[in-house]
């Protein structure tokens, strides 16, 4: 039997080091953005492969996994890696280099955080929201002095079985499905782009006010000039938030839909 080769052990260490990369590089597979948005923004989406997360994984895309996710599990994981490599993607269209994927982020200043109630913690002069759901992520940042607060949320389409409890949770005396099957011609995708749009101004107005608001705070109206596969929504608010966000406060938000998902978004721009 011939004897192994003196670098044998080198050889393999860099193969699993490959391997391991390699891994990484194939669990995000980068999308195109489906919103139309903002000028001034800038997003970044990605389906991902939980299958495929290694303890290296996130290291290896320039992300610092926080303490908190130390136990969670490997979706949680994977879903945290591919919202804030969509986060660091479209940061850096805006030209915040230091927070390139493959950069060196060790700065607070120079990374996301995570706040309190698990918000992203953009760093200075940015502003920007994530989502995720089930093998897709995306984020849309801004340079703060352009637009104020962003929300954007993605959903895949509430089941059959939870439509009615659903419905109850989410829906206002006012929200009202069957006056928009016409436009979504199931109220599935009604009652799931409505959750989407709520999620949305929460992320959106939550950063600016430091409060809680559920379901029934506001009312999501798709307007007529929509259609099935993407349009624009009125929001308004039907509870006081705070002593700027008040009821009777309103805005505007766009939506996509896809096959098997729907995706939201709203947009604050800067005070001038």
């Amino acid at each position: 039997m011939r004897a192994a080769p003196k670098n044998c052990t080198g050889m393999l260490l860099c193969n699993a080091t490959a391997l391991v990369a390699q891994l990484a590089s194939n669990m995000i597979r980068r999308t195109a953005p489906v919103l139309q948005i903002d000028r001034n923004c800038r997003q970044a989406s990605c389906y991902f492969d939980k299958s495929l997360l290694r303890e290296e994984t996130a290291s290896l895309l320039g992300i610092t996994m926080p303490v908190s996710l130390n136990r969670a599990v490997q979706k949680r994981k994977a879903e945290f890696i591919a919202g804030r490599v969509c986060a660091h993607t479209a940061l850096a269209q805006l030209g915040a280099d230091f927070c390139h994927p493959n950069g060196d982020a060790t700065d607070d200043h120079r990374t996301i955080g995570i706040g309190a109630h698990r918000q992203p913690l953009w760093p200075p002069g940015f502003v920007g929201s994530i989502t995720h759901t089930e093998n897709y992520a995306s984020a849309l940042v801004a340079r703060s002095n352009e637009v104020r607060a962003i929300g954007i949320d993605s959903e895949q389409w509430i089941s059959p079985e939870t439509l009615e409890s659903v419905s109850q949770q989410i829906l206002t005396d006012i929200e009202r499905p069957a006056d928009h099957l016409a436009m979504f011609h199931s109220p599935i995708r009604y009652l799931t782009l409505v959750f989407s749009a709520k999620e949305s101004l929460f992320k959106c107005l939550f950063p600016l006010t430091d409060t809680y608001f559920d379901f029934q705070a506001a009312a999501i109206t798709p307007l007529a000039s929509g259609a099935a596969t993407g349009g624009k929504f009125r929001f308004e608010l039907l509870e006081d938030i705070n002593a700027e966000f008040q009821a009777g406060y309103s805005g505007f938000g766009s939506y996509s839909i896809c096959s098997d998902r729907v995706h939201t978004a709203i947009i604050l721009k800067a005070m001038v």
